[in-house]
C-alpha cells in the first residue's frame, strides 16, 4: 500500500463517520444536539429592507514594523432584490498606518479618512491599539486588517439609521470578534439595533463535529435523509452565552450551498425563519444561486484593486522630498517583498 492509498483510507474513514454532535472548543457556547426538528422550511414572506456590509483592504507600503493600507467599507441597501440609495455614504475609504513599537511593547494604528466627512463612520484610533504580546497572537494579514474590521462594525451601527423595526442588517462573515476590543463594538450594535435583526453570513465555515466531519456537511446529511431540497434554515446549532449569538445554517436556494448564519441575540425559530426567508428572496441571482446578491454587491464595491494601490503608493511617495528617506523606505520594503520578485521571475505577476 503506497502513501496515497493510506491517505485515501483516512479520508474514507472520515467521511463515513457518524455525524456526532456539534463541537466547540470554547465553553462559551451552549451546544444543541442534532435534530430533524431543527429544520425550518423557508417560505416567501413580507418584503423587508436589508442593509449589507462588507470591507476590503490592501497594502500600499509594508515593512517589518510598518504597514500602510488602503481600506474600503461598502454598504448596500435593498428592498428584496431592488436596490435603494442610502442617506449615508455607500462607500467609506481611509488609509491606516500600523506601527510596531518594541520599546514600549505596543502596536499602534493611525486612521486617515480619504475625505474628512468619512471620519464619523470610522472607529476611534485608541480602540485599535494593542499590546505587542497580544498582537503577536494573530497572523499578519488579520492584524493589518484590524482597522477595516472595526470600520465595518462602525459602519454597521450607522446603517441602522437606514432601517426600521423588522428590517435586517447583514454582515459578510460571522458575528465573532477576532480581537477582544471588537466585542464592545458588537455589543453597542446589539444595544442600538432594537427590533432590527443583525445577521452574519459566512462564505466559509471551519466548524466540525465530535466525529471530525464538517459541521455543515453533517447538517447537509440530515437534510438529505429528510428529503429536504431547500430552501431551508437549520436552527439552532449553538448559542454563544457571554454575548448572545445564535448559530444557524441556511440553504437559501435548492441549487445553492449551505452557509453558516449567525444572528445576534438568542433568537427563536420565528425570527430565524424571518431572516432566512428575506435573504432567500435576495439570493436568486443566476450567477450566484443561494448567495444573497446584496453581499456580492458590497464585496465587489469594497475590493481594492492593484491599480488603485499603485496610484496611492505613487501619491504617498511623491510627498516625500528627502532622497535619504525614500532610500530608507526602499530598504524597509525590500526586507519582506522578495517573494514578489520570485513571482515576477516565474511569470506570476
Amino acid at each position: 500500500m503506497d502513501i496515497f492509498d493510506r491517505i485515501a483510507e483516512t479520508l474514507q474513514a472520515t467521511v463515513r463517520s457518524d455525524i456526532g454532535r456539534p463541537y466547540f472548543r470554547s465553553a462559551r457556547y451552549r451546544v444543541h444536539e442534532f435534530s430533524r426538528d431543527n429544520f425550518l422550511s423557508i417560505k416567501g414572506g413580507e418584503e423587508r429592507r436589508m442593509a449589507f456590509i462588507d470591507g476590503g483592504n490592501s497594502p500600499i507600503l509594508e515593512g517589518p514594523t510598518i504597514s500602510v493600507q488602503l481600506n474600503r467599507v461598502a454598504l448596500g441597501l435593498f428592498m428584496g432584490t431592488r436596490r435603494i440609495q442610502p442617506e449615508i455614504p455607500p462607500v467609506v475609504e481611509f488609509l491606516s498606518v500600523m506601527r510596531i513599537h518594541p520599546g514600549n511593547e505596543m502596536c499602534t494604528f493611525q486612521i486617515h479618512p480619504i475625505m474628512e466627512d468619512y471620519r464619523e463612520f470610522l472607529p476611534d484610533e485608541e480602540d485599535l491599539h494593542l499590546e505587542l504580546g497580544d498582537a503577536e497572537l494573530f497572523d499578519e494579514s488579520t492584524l493589518k486588517g484590524l482597522p477595516r474590521r472595526f470600520a465595518e462594525w462602525s459602519m454597521a451601527r450607522r446603517a441602522l439609521d437606514e432601517l426600521q423595526d423588522g428590517d435586517i442588517l447583514v454582515r459578510d462573515g460571522s458575528l465573532q470578534a477576532s480581537f477582544e476590543k471588537e466585542n464592545s463594538y458588537i455589543r453597542k450594535l446589539w444595544e442600538e439595533s432594537g427590533d432590527i435583526h443583525i445577521a452574519g453570513l459566512s462564505k466559509t465555515c471551519t466548524l466540525y463535529t465530535t466525529t471530525s466531519i464538517s459541521l455543515l456537511a453533517a447538517i447537509g446529511r440530515l437534510a438529505s435523509e429528510m428529503g429536504m431540497e431547500g430552501p431551508w434554515c437549520y436552527h439552532p446549532i449553538a448559542v454563544r452565552t457571554d454575548r448572545a449569538t445564535t448559530l444557524t445554517a441556511v440553504k437559501l436556494n435548492p441549487a445553492g450551498r449551505i452557509f453558516r448564519m449567525d444572528i445576534l441575540g438568542e433568537c427563536g425559530r420565528d425570527d430565524a425563519q424571518v431572516v432566512a426567508s428575506a435573504l432567500s428572496e435576495n439570493a436568486r441571482d443566476a450567477c450566484f444561486p443561494g448567495y444573497p446578491y446584496g453581499l456580492v454587491d458590497v464585496d465587489m464595491r469594497a475590493r481594492v484593486s492593484g491599480d488603485e494601490v499603485e496610484i496611492y503608493r505613487r501619491r504617498l511617495l511623491s510627498q516625500i522630498r528627502s532622497r535619504e528617506v525614500l532610500e530608507g523606505i526602499r530598504d524597509e520594503l525590500e526586507t519582506i517583498n522578495y517573494h514578489d520578485e520570485l513571482n515576477r521571475y516565474a511569470g506570476e505577476d
